[in-house]
């Protein structure tokens, strides 16, 4: 639900409108295009992490459980969205802004953004909490920043102990994403479908492997 209230204030934004009727419109269709989603994915998603346990892997090492992962044949990965040279893990734990710039650089340096997109992933950060729930942070700019925008992109930074969002609110993944045109929505709601589950955001928490990480966040 957190996610689906930050797509509805991107759409809220976009159209310069105030809410009202206007916004419980935008919240009825945001949340029937993510359930949507949500729907025929969920099925392929549990596929695989029942493949995983029927391995005998063990969630509480993750170290054990790195090779292979294995996913549907359907769930295809879009490397240029999601670069694995764009995942980072392991990361020492730091304040918020310093994730959020971190995440910023990443786009910038991956081609994905101009310099000038950084202060406007601050600035939305400032305006409403990019904390979604569930351990999971996604800054990104501000709608007036996406002339700043190059191509649709997606930078993930993980950090074990989290970075304090506020409100005892700890991420623990942190996803910078600039979305092109009518992309930003879309990759949002992705993001929303593929992380609802738990123990799936477990699983991404503690792996040691990038390619789950891109795997699982790319799927179509």
């Amino acid at each position: 639900m957190a996610a689906i209230n930050l797509m509805t204030v991107a759409m809220t934004e976009k159209s310069g409108l105030p809410g009202g009727i206007l916004g419980i419109v935008i919240f009825v269709v945001a949340s029937f295009l993510v359930a949507s989603l949500f729907m025929k994915r969920k099925g392929s998603t549990e596929k695989a992490f029942e493949g995983e346990k029927e391995q005998g892997l063990n969630p509480k090492n993750p170290s054990s459980n790195e090779e292979p992962f294995v996913v549907d044949e359907d769930k295809k990965c879009n490397d240029e969205i999601l670069r694995k040279e764009n995942i980072l893990l392991d990361l020492k734990s730091v304040d918020k802004e310093e994730a959020i710039k971190m995440a910023g650089q990443l786009l910038v340096d991956g081609e994905y953004v101009e310099e000038e997109y950084i202060k406007a992933m601050l600035e939305r950060e400032e305006l409403v909490s990019t904390y979604i729930g569930n351990g999971i942070a996604i800054p990104h700019g501000v709608g007036s920043s996406k002339d700043r925008i190059k191509k649709s992109g997606i930078v993930v930074l993980q950090f074990p102990e989290g970075v304090d969002f506020g409100e005892n609110n700890k991420a623990y993944l942190v996803l910078g994403i600039a979305g092109k045109d009518n992309e930003h929505l879309k990759i949002l709601s992705n993001i929303a479908t593929s992380l609802e589950d738990k123990e799936t955001v477990e699983k991404l928490v503690k792996t040691k492997d990038v390619n789950r990480i891109q795997k699982i966040l790319t799927a179509n």
